[in-house]
């Protein structure tokens, strides 16, 4: 290993490297902090563009991925193409809450999970509306570069807030409806757009 490597930064490449080569892919920003006891993700950032600077490892603008130097790659074994994709807030499964905003983390999602753009992101679901098929706390996977068919469920936005839901369009208004029958639809004509499909989740169980 680099002999100019600080204590932290050996920490942070032999955190990558075992993590990559245990599940095949890097930690989460998050992941990188909670291990190496920082208070905020920041100083993820800062650490691993001194690593890139390096040479040690690299990261491809475009694909947001963390992929180990040639020579670290054969001690880490195999990686797979992976984008860390941001989760930036909370959506509602329920009534409507306040649109996200800010990147709370990046976390790795396999390429062949997503489409050739790079404007997918994470949302987390709060609520039970969306029943057993998307649950409180499920991190949600949103395309915004799809077209919406009907029945497909989609986060919306209702003026300035945010929801999951079933999307049902009609001649002059959208219905949005739940799986959860103890919801009421919500229909709307204005004030309304769909950010996105949800394509896929991720579930933690306790």
């Amino acid at each position: 290993m680099n002999p100019e490597l600080n204590a932290r930064q050996k920490e942070i490449l032999g955190f990558l490297a075992q993590t990559i080569r245990e599940r095949g892919f890097p930690p989460t920003f998050r992941e990188i902090a909670e291990h190496c006891g920082f208070r905020s993700t920041q100083a993820v950032s800062r650490h691993l563009e001194t690593l890139e600077k390096m040479g040690l490892i690299h990261r491809e603008s475009g694909a947001r991925s963390i992929r180990l130097a040639a020579c670290l790659q054969e001690e880490s074994g195999r990686t797979r193409p992976v984008r860390m994709i941001p989760l930036v807030g909370e959506v509602a499964a329920g009534r409507p809450i306040p649109a996200f905003e800010e990147i709370e983390d990046r976390l790795p999602v396999p390429e062949e999970w997503l489409p050739a753009h790079e404007r997918s992101f994470f949302l987390k679901v709060r609520g039970d509306s969306m029943a057993e098929g998307i649950q409180a706390g499920d991190l949600v996977l949103v395309d915004p570069g799809v077209r919406v068919h009907r029945a497909e469920v989609v986060v919306a936005m209702i003026e300035d807030e945010a929801t999951v839901k079933r999307f049902y369009p009609e001649a002059d208004r959208v219905i949005l409806r739940s799986d959860n029958p103890a919801y009421a639809d919500i229909v709307v004509s204005r004030d309304f757009r769909v950010v996105g499909r949800v394509c896929a989740l991720i579930r933690k169980y306790r």
